[in-house]
């Protein structure tokens, strides 16, 4: 029997790239999306598709897993402040993960690939982390073979300051020393891939460069137009950048923001996409609102 794969959160950034490895591959792949949207933009890539809620209970996705023997999940909440705010970081990173492990389990898959956050078990403080750092907790108790991927960040996830910028702001939190190598989903695609039989339980992420947050913003700027503004970090957690958009979500989202843009987040180098490669890939109109 061909080997089957399921891959959680499909339709997301990396997990579009992943599919898009696995099907170059021919690996047969099953795919879990939330939305009929999702649907469409897997479908190019295979046609066993589940659309479903995992957060909401294992009857959602019962025997999602039968006749599968890896698991790879990207599933979990953006954390864009330009997204739809739906469920919480627990339900959407813990629990829809924590679902389709308990299947996993009950139907004999041999190994789960992760991708968690870098940083998950040291700011726990951060609804966001702490979702992460639960299921990384379940999983490794799991008796699977596992590996956790843990990156930096994506590009794509700092479309956001890509979004201020059109709007003529770019905010750094504090004094924007920290140093980050962010990677492009495509290259973190290949982490992913490459680790598809066999890989470490933890293994951290990044990409080519290392840049400070302020380098980052400039090149933003420069791309993009806008002025680099620094906000100090006692108005950064109480968001009064973005004042109209502010309640429990948004707030879980800034504060993990300050978290991350004030500390150095550098992972084991890999890839070749540079972040100025990606900014000057992007479509102005196209890719941001």
């Amino acid at each position: 029997m061909k080997e089957k794969i399921l891959l959680a959160g499909a339709s997301g950034a990396l997990g579009l790239e992943v599919l898009k490895l696995l099907h170059q591959q021919g690996k047969e792949v099953r795919v879990l999306v939330h939305s009929e949207d999702g649907a469409k933009k897997v479908s190019p890539y295979t046609t066993d598709i589940w659309k479903a809620d995992a957060s909401e209970g294992n009857d959602s996705i019962k025997d999602i897993t039968k006749d599968v023997s890896i698991v790879i999940s990207t599933l979990g909440k953006s954390v864009s402040l330009f997204t739809n705010r739906g469920k919480s970081f627990v339900e959407n990173d813990f629990y829809a993960n924590f679902n389709i492990l308990d299947d996993a389990i009950k139907n004999g898959v041999k190994r789960f690939i992760y991708v968690s956050i870098k940083g998950a078990e040291k700011a726990l403080e951060y609804e966001v982390a702490k979702s992460h750092k639960m299921f990384e907790d379940a999983l490794t108790a799991s008796g699977l073979d596992y590996t956790i991927i843990r990156p930096v960040g994506f590009f794509s996830g700092l479309n956001d300051l890509a979004i201020m910028a059109k709007r003529k702001v770019i905010p750094i939190v504090g004094d924007g020393k920290a140093r980050t190598n962010s990677i492009h989903q495509k290259d973190l695609a290949r982490v992913v891939v490459g680790y598809l039989h066999e890989g470490p339980d933890l293994k951290e992420v990044g990409g080519p460069l290392t840049h400070t947050r302020r380098e980052m913003a400039d090149m933003i700027a420069e791309k993009i137009g806008g002025r680099v503004i620094p906000v100090p970090e006692k108005i950064a957690e109480w968001g009064m950048f973005l004042p109209e958009m502010v309640d429990d979500d948004i707030s879980a989202k800034l504060h993990y923001f300050k978290f991350v843009t004030t500390h150095d987040m550098v992972g084991e180098k890999n890839g070749e996409i540079t972040f100025e490669e990606y900014l000057n890939s992007l479509d102005l109109e196209k890719d941001l609102p």
